[in-house]
């Protein structure tokens, strides 16, 4: 009888822990299915040919090259997915490095594949986890399904960006920030650094950690004061200022060590005579003999390190303002609301749904944490520590949902205060923070009503079901009913959000199903760095050559972004086809114009005389 027992808990253990292991097998298989589905049907994006250019450049001359972080690029996603293409393709240098060649697909198809195996499936991976060890095996699964689902996280799980990559890495480090947070030794202190110089190395906003990470150090210190006076709050001071400052010293020169401490041109860009009287140079050393010596040493010979460059870069690019477009109006400083509207459009209705809950529930940890810093008892009674079954008193809140909405916070702070709007890739990070904090406070205040949660989680996981294979495979392009699905995006928002450069493969197909003799006769305006040959496309780039006799001419390629007057200097040239209806889309990011009609000629007509007076200055120049 002991052993029949023995052997039916044995199998039950068995079964339990198949489960346990099985079931993120089975979410990555199902990554895997939808992002070789986006990487099989999709041209490279804006920034793939950039960073597929560097990688080839720094197998060829041996030593990272500085345009990587000389661009505002951090190097570990270069380094991750690209290297070992270009390692393989033996490397090559470019004339020019963001334009794409015939011969990138196969090479940017290797490289998406790594950041679908290598960011995609851990990120998953993670976030089951964290949740399976706080709240149990269901509430791991839903977070793993969310994101699996999720057509913004499949997009960029499908791309070879900087974007996933980031996330991941800084989910990593909120890791470490909660370990740090739980047991502050120094053991773990360098642990945090090392985390967090990874995340800075993988894009330049892992900055947002630094304000978080000394946050935390100063509620770990308030933690320690039994009371507030004068010597206990210098004391606070002193022990934030020196663990901050121990921080930074480590931090450092970790990130350094992730660029492969390498340096990215002249510490001073241009001569002293150059300088302008407004440089911070001159503001600060004045003009004179001496400044003159510091100029000149620091232009000639003295070089930046790379992260410092990066950093820099993206600085004085946030400062300058970037072309973005929300809802018909185009702008270089763009709109404190852009994010949030990019939020409310290109996010799936159960992503709403638990963005509102996670408004609430910020508001209600703020207020938890303020009364348990105001009234810090001696000891937690027992009974307050496990809620009973019926749900009377509810457990403290733990430090992992406190991170999650500082880390959340400082994101959300960081884009409302960009000038950089350009997608809504610049949130990406805050989707597993949504699914990790939300899940995690259900599963905690309703952990002994079992059928409600199955019934919840049942439902958003067929809702999230629904709303990516509604877009399949075009993922990144994915907007929600609200305004009438992806169809009606250009409307609304453009760049990332719609039009990267990706549907090349899709004109290609649309072209093909047009009779034989007009496929010659198709006019191309295409935003994006791919090469259009390498996809068969063999319409007239009108970025290269405008056409002398319009009657040649049948049809008209047109990126959305270029239809809706984004990067086309405040000329507007394509505006003329915005009143004609396109007899065909290759995605949602190229539309096709029939030529043949009086009004379509016009706006042809226009749009030319407009790009030959864009283009005049630069045939001028060269």
């Amino acid at each position: 009888m002991r052993t029949q027992v023995s052997n039916e808990k044995d199998r039950k253990t068995t079964g339990r822990q198949f489960l346990v292991w099985g079931t993120p097998l089975l979410f990555a298989a199902l990554i895997f299915k939808q992002t070789m589905a986006f990487q099989s049907s999709k041209s490279p994006t804006y920034d793939e040919t950039y960073f597929l250019g560097t990688a080839l450049a720094t197998v060829h001359q041996g030593s990272l090259d500085e345009r990587i972080s000389g661009a505002g690029v951090a190097p570990v996603p270069v380094l991750l997915n690209y290297l070992p293409v270009a390692w393989r393709a033996g490397g090559e240098p470019r004339r020019d490095i963001w334009q794409g060649e015939v011969t990138d697909p196969p090479l940017i198809k290797r490289a998406r594949f790594l950041n679908s195996l290598l960011v995609g499936f851990p990120t998953m991976l993670l976030i089951y986890c964290w949740l399976f060890l706080r709240r149990g095996y269901a509430a791991g699964f839903l977070g793993a399904a969310l994101v699996t689902f999720s057509p913004t996280m499949i997009a960029h799980f499908s791309l070879a960006t900087t974007d996933a990559c980031f996330t991941l890495t800084a989910l990593i480090a909120l890791i470490t920030l909660t370990r740090y947070w739980k047991i502050p030794t120094a053991r773990n202190l360098c642990w945090l650094s090392l985390a967090v110089s990874l995340a800075i190395s993988t894009k330049y906003s892992g900055i947002f950690l630094l304000p978080c990470t000394l946050l935390v150090m100063t509620m770990i210190g308030l933690s320690r004061q039994v009371s507030m006076t004068r010597e206990t709050v210098w004391l606070l001071l002193k022990q934030v200022v020196w663990g901050f400052t121990l921080f930074l010293i480590l931090l450092i020169s970790m990130t350094w060590a992730f660029h492969l401490f390498s340096f990215s041109g002249p510490l001073k860009t241009v001569s002293y005579e150059e300088t302008p009287d407004y440089s911070a140079w001159v503001r600060v050393l004045g003009r004179g003999p001496v400044a003159q010596q510091i100029m000149e040493v620091s232009h000639k010979t003295l070089k930046r390190p790379a992260p410092f460059a990066g950093v820099l870069f993206q600085f004085l690019h946030n400062a300058e303002g970037h072309d973005a477009y929300l809802m018909g109006a185009v702008s270089e400083q763009g709109w404190w609301y852009y994010f949030p509207v990019a939020w409310s459009l290109k996010s799936t209705p159960v992503e709403l749904l638990l963005t509102l809950f996670a408004f609430c529930l910020g508001c209600y940890l703020l207020f938890d944490t303020w009364k348990s810093v105001r009234h810090r008892p001696a000891a937690i009674p027992p009974e307050d520590q496990i809620p009973n079954r019926q749900g009377e008193t509810r457990e403290p809140t733990s430090h992992a949902p406190l991170v999650w909405l500082l880390a959340g916070g400082m994101l959300l702070g960081m884009t409302l205060t960009s000038r950089l709007n350009l997608g809504q890739r610049y949130l990406l990070t805050l989707y597993p923070l949504l699914f990790l904090s939300t899940i995690d406070q259900i599963w905690r205040w309703f952990q002994f009503r079992a059928w409600l949660l199955y019934a919840l989680g049942s439902v958003c996981i067929c809702f999230q079901i629904i709303s990516i294979t509604s877009v399949r495979p075009n993922y990144l392009s994915y907007f929600n009913d609200s305004i009438g699905g992806p169809a009606a995006g250009r409307f609304y928002l453009l760049d990332s959000n719609l039009d990267w450069g990706q549907d090349l493969p899709s004109l290609k197909a649309l072209l093909d199903k047009l009779p034989p003799e007009d496929r010659d006769r198709c006019l191309l305006y295409y935003f994006g760095t791919g090469s259009p040959q390498g996809y068969g496309v063999s319409a007239l780039d009108m970025r290269q050559k405008l056409p002398e006799i319009l009657d040649e001419w049948n049809y008209l390629a047109l990126s959305a972004n270029y239809l809706q007057g984004l990067y086309t200097q405040a000329k507007d040239p394509f505006s003329g086809f915005r009143s004609i209806r396109p007899v065909a889309q290759a995605g949602y990011s190229i539309y096709l114009f029939d030529l043949t009609t009086p009004q379509a000629r016009e706006a042809l007509q226009h749009a030319i005389d407009v790009l030959q007076i864009m283009q005049k200055p630069e045939n001028q120049s060269n």
